[in-house]
C-alpha cells in the first residue's frame, strides 16, 4: 500500500500542532500493516466512514482516507468535529 495525500490534507497539517504531526506519522507507519486486518487495526482505531476511512492518531485526532487501486490517499486530519464538517463538505 502506498500513501498519497491530497493538498486537503496538507492544508489540514498546517493547523497541527507538532506534537499532533509526530502521532499522525506513527500511526501512518501502522496503516498499512492494520488494513484489512481486523485484530491489528484495533490499535489505530481502523474504521469505515461511510465511502471514506479513517484512522485514530491519539485519543482525539484523526485522519480521514480514501482507498484508490490499493493505495491511501489522505484526505484531512484533525479533531472528530473537523472530520465530521470535512465529511458533509465533501460528499
Amino acid at each position: 500500500m502506498r500513501i498519497f495525500a491530497r493538498p486537503s490534507y496538507e492544508r489540514a497539517l498546517k493547523n497541527l500542532a507538532p506534537e499532533q504531526k509526530a502521532e499522525i506519522q506513527i500511526a501512518l507507519g501502522l496503516l498499512p500493516e492494520a488494513f484489512g486486518k481486523p485484530h491489528v487495526h484495533a490499535g489505530i482505531g481502523l474504521r469505515r466512514v461511510g465511502k471514506y476511512f479513517e484512522f485514530r492518531a491519539g485519543l482525539k485526532l484523526r485522519v480521514l482516507f480514501v482507498i484508490r487501486e490499493a493505495d491511501a490517499v489522505l484526505l484531512t486530519a484533525g479533531n472528530h468535529d473537523h472530520v465530521r464538517a470535512w465529511i458533509k463538505e465533501n460528499s
